[in-house]
């Protein structure tokens, strides 16, 4: 899943040029050929503009193709769209073109923006390396603004942030750990470019994934003129804010390879190359179905090299760069879940504390405010020094949740008004009682 997050402050990084020839976009003749027809094929596409406006490269590129496939026979013209000099020309397959089209789309049934090559890949990842990102204190307190932090933490989570390095937040649960990495992803906010998709020795790799990449703008306003300008960027990348990928007990080792689509005969990047240039959050470490161990273990050349090896079916393996913030989160104790080497493969290790006695009032009453509910000091009160100390519980940040969220159910069923009554807040907190000792 993805973390929602607020437009970056910063622009997003420039895209590489657009390429201007065939030679400059990495791909053959014959691949382009062969998109062309499946876009026309699969999308309906008519035109050298509609083509462009899926394949993202140049009208000028696409021109040159689209009469190499009507010298070929493969499309045919059905006149132009308006009876007018300016009128674009409309273009339809013929039978010829459609079987190429459908065994095109045999061998790969793709039919989107054109890729970009391993080695382009490469180099846009290393132009935009988290490691080059920096953020100050005032940044990282902005995107802690909302968050109740003890001192002493953004002093350890900033350098961790601007190392680029692997980070692990640990402590009792219910304090904030998921929080603060999700924290830290807004800190990291930027603009870079994520290829729409990838061809590796002539297999196709999507990467850019509309449910974990955030586009900028929102809205894609780009026109096909705007690729015939000077210095037009590469739109067959994606300007996206910086990824937050965030998984947890369903991760597996399975999931940092390479997904073979048997259908479209293609391939989906793994979770940690969607994350390139950003963040992946491996939440509540330890809950996984396989070890944290052995999630370590797979992890360890990427986290120690910058790169990671992946296989196609056809059995070559290739180098993809790792270039991603990790941030391991887990209220299990760290030496219960490996061995010294695994931990010592963390860089950065920060205990989340639970709050003190002033931090947990200023939690309960961010709570009370986000929940539209007027505290009290009676009732804080009546928290710290009747309900804390008869239960013998220490303090945790999720309990001021527990309390207000069940305190207003109870004023909802019983009619009465939003208030934090003692026997309604006694109730939450013995629902609490049984959670934890569960």
């Amino acid at each position: 899943m993805s973390h929602p997050a607020a437009a970056p402050e910063d622009g997003p990084d420039s895209a590489p040029p657009a390429p201007q020839t065939v030679e400059e976009t990495g791909m053959t003749r014959e691949f382009l050929l062969e998109l062309i027809v499946k876009v026309m094929y699969r999308r309906g596409a008519e035109t050298v503009s509609a083509v462009c406006g899926i394949v993202r490269i140049s009208p000028g590129i696409l021109s040159d193709l689209f009469e190499m496939l009507r010298e070929e026979r493969l499309i045919q013209t059905l006149g132009s769209l308006r009876a007018d000099v300016r009128a674009e020309m409309r273009y339809e397959l013929t039978e010829m073109g459609r079987l190429r089209a459908m065994e095109a789309a045999g061998r790969m049934d793709y039919a989107g923006p054109c890729p970009v090559t391993l080695a382009q890949f490469r180099a846009v990842v290393a132009a935009q390396s988290v490691k080059d990102h920096r953020i100050g204190r005032d940044k990282l307190e902005r995107a802690f603004a909302k968050l109740v932090t003890p001192a002493g933490v953004l002093d350890r989570l900033g350098p961790a942030v601007n190392s680029g390095r692997s980070i692990l937040l640990y402590g009792p649960p219910g304090n904030g750990k998921s929080s603060y990495a999700h924290a830290l992803s807004v800190a990291m906010e930027g603009g870079i470019n994520v290829p729409y998709a990838i061809l590796v020795d002539g297999e196709l790799i999507s990467v850019f994934d509309p449910a974990l990449h955030r586009m900028i703008p929102e809205e894609d306003p780009w026109t096909p003129k705007d690729l015939l300008e000077q210095g037009a960027p590469d739109l067959r990348y994606a300007h996206c804010v910086r990824p937050a990928v965030v998984t947890g007990a369903e991760l597996t080792t399975d999931m940092l390879d390479l997904r073979f689509n048997a259908t479209s005969r293609t391939y989906q990047a793994p979770v940690h190359m969607k994350a390139v240039n950003g963040v992946l959050i491996v939440d509540d470490l330890g809950r996984q179905r396989q070890t944290p161990q052995a999630l370590i273990n797979r992890l360890i050349v990427p986290m120690e090299e910058g790169v990671d090896y992946l296989s196609l079916q056809s059995g070559m393996s290739f180098q993809i760069p790792f270039d991603t913030l990790m941030i391991f989160s887990t209220n299990i104790p760290p030496a219960q879940l490996m061995d010294a080497a695994g931990l010592r493969r963390i860089y950065y290790k920060i205990m989340i504390e639970r709050p003190s006695q002033a931090d947990f009032i200023e939690i309960f009453r961010r709570v009370c405010k986000a929940r539209k509910v007027e505290t009290s000091p009676e009732a804080e009160r009546y928290i710290t020094d009747v309900l804390y100390p008869q239960s013998g519980l220490d303090f945790a940040a999720y309990h001021a949740v527990y309390v207000v969220d069940q305190s207003i159910a109870s004023c909802d069923f019983h009619g009465v008004p939003r208030v934090l009554r003692p026997d309604f807040m006694s109730d939450a907190w013995s629902n609490l009682s049984v959670i934890e000792d569960a």
